[in-house]
């Protein structure tokens, strides 16, 4: 017996439905055979309400580094040999870095508890993190030493990096990006800057299709190169394939040459790409491709004040109250095959006691059985399992007990409509899809009652000064300047620059607007380039941006949430706000992205001082915030500068 406290009481059943139990059906309801006679049926009240959701499904691996130091010889006539180094030494370790990136101003929002829950942050340094549909690294450390001749140290160079990646649930041809950011946290002595490259591989199975995220990468303290890698995998029909992905570093001082990678880690955990969830004989068979992290098991979820109301709230009862307590204390297992057969055992004619529809008790009544046809603990013959009536009355559920009250009963045959129980097998058919359930996979399942579902955090309660698009909100703050332009002649007068811009987006976008209007620092644009790039194009950009539902015009509040950047450089190429801008949009069309899922988004400009009416840069963030309490940065803290196109030349900031 589960703990009494998800039962609220032991209660009397309402009248007509006690009479019926208590004395037999006696009026010609047909086709209902005679009702037994019994007189001490138990009734329970599943409290929806006091039951927490399942722990959000989330593992953790350390990160497999190359061991020891890496040594090699500086080259003759190089910068190094020039200070004194005789060799350059690397060491790939898991030790926490404290980021000494730029500063992010404005206070951040107040985070909803859940968001505490985060499992890819700093404060677990040196881990793989992992989900059903993603995976994440932070904390990992690259220690870069110069060395004279007699071995003593003259000059170091620290880099943090951190990586994250949200597969693909469903898609023809899977692939996905895995966004990279090398930030270098310390540099001492003879070392003043570094240059970082990346490469990108998997195992068998899969195929990196974009090693490098970034070209260059010459870093000073504080500063951060970051891109993303591809991959893809397409598995045949009926078929699964996993593989592992691994990374290379290359370190070395600006202008150095370097032919072998210094730094090297991997992922330990599988990934699984698979065309074998949906039903395969079938051309029109859903889902299609897709992978997951398969170590993470996934959860199927079902409601009790959906459509499948009466059979939902059988099989939470049985989950409950059932010894083995299948779906939440112990996992069940997919099966495709067989399920009529299974069926038939617990719910038909195969069983020693076929199952007698109570049409006395419910109408159209049907038999929906748990553990479930649809997995290989389901199919136990029907005469061994409890029998239950749950009826809706007073706010709850009430489940009658028709055959005794016994806890070791391996099964349940739940008297619910026959609408209910079909619904509940579409809510399982769609959670195997969403989940990417595959044979002789183990699952659980969490069924909800009619409180208000689990969100991501920020769709739990807006900020201060929010206001609602689509399933979430954006919020754009401001900060006064002296002059809203103050490169013309004369200054322009006294007025606000758009400041810190935060955005909740749920699977339901806003709609966003075009930019428009002479915004803050628009005529000191102008000048700028009239005086240093006669005819390149400049732009008004949002912050959030357009297509996550930010606004543009003058009369929606589009003032506050642009800033003028050039069109090729901060507002698009590669990379640029629109390459980010566009994985936030794709991570929300992602069928692993839930309808109560969201992600927190940030963007917040880099202005030189007070004065400024046009930043030198912004800095962007999004967190997936899931429901079930976990998140994991979609992106971190990248930087992007506004300057023209690629060149990092001609910074629009004043």
């Amino acid at each position: 017996m589960r703990p009494s406290s998800l039962f609220a009481r032991y209660r009397r059943a309402a009248v007509p439905l006690l009479a019926v139990l208590a004395l037999g059906a006696t009026t010609a309801m047909t086709p209902a055979p005679p009702a037994p006679q019994t007189s001490a049926h138990k009734v329970s009240r599943v409290d929806l309400t006091g039951r927490g959701v399942l722990p959000a499904p989330t593992e953790t691996r350390p990160v497999p580094v190359e061991p020891g130091e890496h040594c090699a010889p500086t080259r003759a006539g190089s910068r190094e040999r020039r200070a004194g180094a005789v060799e350059a030494c690397v060491t790939t370790s898991t030790a926490p870095v404290k980021p000494a990136g730029r500063k992010t101003p404005g206070a951040a929002q107040p985070r909803a508890s859940a968001a505490d829950d985060a499992e890819c942050v700093i404060t677990v340094p040196g881990r793989w993190n992992y989900h059903r549909f993603g995976y994440c690294v932070s904390g990992l450390t690259v220690l870069y030493v110069l060395r004279d001749g007699n071995g003593k140290e003259i000059g170091t160079g620290t880099l943090g990096v951190a990586t994250s990646a949200l597969l693909p649930a469903d898609i023809t041809n899977p692939k996905w990006n895995e966004y990279v950011t090398v930030t270098m946290t310390g540099a001492t002595g003879a070392v003043t800057s570094l240059t970082a490259k990346l490469r990108s591989a998997c195992s068998a199975g899969c195929k990196a299709t974009k090693t490098a995220p970034w070209y260059g990468g010459d870093l000073v303290k504080g500063a951060s190169v970051n891109g993303f890698v591809t991959y893809s995998s397409s598995p045949a029909a009926g078929a699964k394939v996993d593989f592992t992905t691994s990374y290379q570093l290359y370190v070395t001082s600006p202008g150095a040459q370097i032919t072998d990678p210094n730094a090297s880690w991997s992922n330990p955990e599988k990934i699984r790409c698979d065309d074998d969830v949906r039903d395969t004989t079938s051309s029109t068979g859903t889902p299609a491709r897709g992978c997951v992290v398969p170590s993470v098991m996934p959860v199927v979820k079902m409601s009790a004040a959906s459509g499948s109301g009466a059979a939902a709230a059988g099989y939470l009862w049985a989950q409950e109250n059932l010894a083995e307590g299948w779906g939440r204390d112990k996992p069940l297992t997919r099966a495709k095959d067989g399920v009529a057969d299974r069926t038939s055992r617990t719910c038909g004619s195969g069983g020693s006691e076929p199952f007698q529809a109570r049409t006395d008790l419910v109408a159209d009544d049907s038999c929906g059985e748990f553990p479930f046809a649809a997995t290989h603990e389901g199919g136990t013959d029907g005469a061994r399992c409890a029998e239950v009536v749950p009826n809706y009355s007073s706010g709850g559920w009430d489940v009658y007990r028709l055959n005794g009250e016994n806890s070791s009963r391996p099964c349940a045959r739940v008297h619910a409509p026959l609408a209910a129980v079909r619904s509940a097998e579409t809510e399982l058919s769609e959670g195997f899809a969403s989940q990417r359930v595959v044979e002789a996979e183990q699952f659980k399942v969490e069924i909800a009652g009619s409180t208000p579902e689990p969100q991501g955090a920020c769709l739990q309660s807006a900020p201060t000064g929010a206001l609602p698009s689509g399933d979430g909100w954006i919020r754009n703050t401001t900060e006064p300047v002296a002059h809203v332009n103050k490169t013309t002649s004369p200054p322009g007068p006294a007025g606000t620059r758009a400041s810190m811009a935060q955005a909740c987006i749920g699977k339901n976008l806003g709609e966003g607007s075009d930019a428009e209007g002479d915004i803050t620092g628009w005529q000191d644009a102008q000048e700028f380039a009239r005086v240093n790039s006669p005819g390149t194009g400049l732009a008004r950009c949002h912050l959030i941006a357009n297509i996550l539902g930010g606004k543009g015009g003058r009369r929606d509040g589009g003032p506050d949430n642009l800033v003028p950047c050039w069109q090729s450089g901060m507002n698009t190429g590669t990379p640029s706000m629109r390459t980010y801008e566009f994985a936030a949009q794709t991570a929300v069309a992602n069928a692993a992205f839930g309808p109560n899922d969201a992600i927190f988004y940030q963007v917040t400009p880099d202005y030189r001082d007070d004065t400024s009416t046009i930043p030198q840069g912004v800095t962007m963030s999004a967190t997936i915030e899931r429901a079930d309490g976990s998140s994991q940065p979609l992106f971190p803290d990248v930087y992007i500068t506004n300057t023209q196109r690629n060149t990092g030349k001609l910074n629009l900031g004043n």
